[in-house]
């Protein structure tokens, strides 16, 4: 009994101590310049660049609500909301603290590009994409697949490998920036066997919380567009940024997202959420 309640709370304490570590290291490395000198990295976010440490104060802060998410979600977890239903994140402690603290990680990386606008941390940045396709693609897998955690991480490593790799390759194929386009690619593979997940291996989910992480996504993606640098919603001294908003949507995706992951359940006649 002792030794279950010691497992409950590992599932909130080390997503908060990643949450601790990682927020030192970033305050570290802003004041040390690890992440770069100051650049025009962010200047498409808007946010007019400022004098001091924090060079975009509101884009930074923002991703504050990563870290919530990801201890709301760990705190779930430990409370055993969800513990009715049968399936991978809610039975085995090992996905519930990955994905927390995977969540939590979103919000410092994030803030590396925007404090600094240096280009070590516009790669921190680029990482915390990279990171969400990682996991989605390896946890759709690791369901459909019934495979061991062993499999799981070494299926998010090959991910992030090739994600890092896009991210300094010289391709300009559907965007850009390579490092986009692999993303999506990951994205439109995690979709593909998820539907599998439900429709071959009859996995029953609240879908509508899978409908609120896409909506929260969409509507950030749209908001983030149309108050880019060069837009007449465009204001690089409001209080009000298009992309803070866009981060703080972010972070409701991956929350709403937990929920969907926590509601499966394979007998239809189960609650997802009680």
């Amino acid at each position: 009994m002792n030794n279950t309640i010691s497992v409950r709370k590992r599932i909130f304490i080390i997503p908060l101590l990643v949450a601790i570590t990682s927020m030192i290291l970033f305050g570290m490395g802003v004041i040390n310049g690890w992440f770069g000198k100051a650049g025009a990295v962010a200047a498409e976010f808007c946010e007019a660049s400022r004098p001091g440490l924090i060079k975009q104060p509101f884009n930074t802060w923002s991703n504050i609500g990563f870290i919530i998410a990801g201890l709301s979600i760990a705190w779930l977890l430990m409370t055993r909301r969800f513990g009715h239903n049968n399936n991978s994140i809610t039975q085995n402690s090992f996905y519930g603290i990955f994905y927390a603290s995977l969540v939590v990680l979103l919000g410092p990386g994030s803030m590396a590009m925007h404090a600094t606008t240096g280009d070590l941390g516009g790669f921190f940045d680029m990482l915390s994409m990279y990171l969400v396709a990682s996991f989605t693609v390896a946890y759709a897998s690791e369901r459909f697949f019934k495979l061991s955690p062993v499999y799981f991480v070494a299926i998010f490593a090959a991910v992030l490998s090739i994600c890092i790799w896009a991210d300094g390759a010289p391709y300009h194929i559907i965007f850009d920036f390579f490092g986009d386009t692999i993303f999506m690619v990951f994205i439109t593979i995690t979709i593909i066997i998820e539907g599998m997940n439900s429709y071959l291996r009859k996995m029953q989910h609240d879908k509508r919380w899978v409908w609120a992480a896409l909506g929260a996504l969409l509507l950030a993606f749209g908001i983030w567009n149309i108050s880019q640098t060069g837009t007449s919603l465009c204001d690089p001294y409001s209080p009000l940024q298009g992309h803070a908003i866009w981060h703080i949507l972010d972070a409701v995706s991956t929350f709403c997202l937990f929920i969907y992951y926590a509601s499966e359940h394979t007998d239809i006649t189960q609650p997802g959420i009680a």
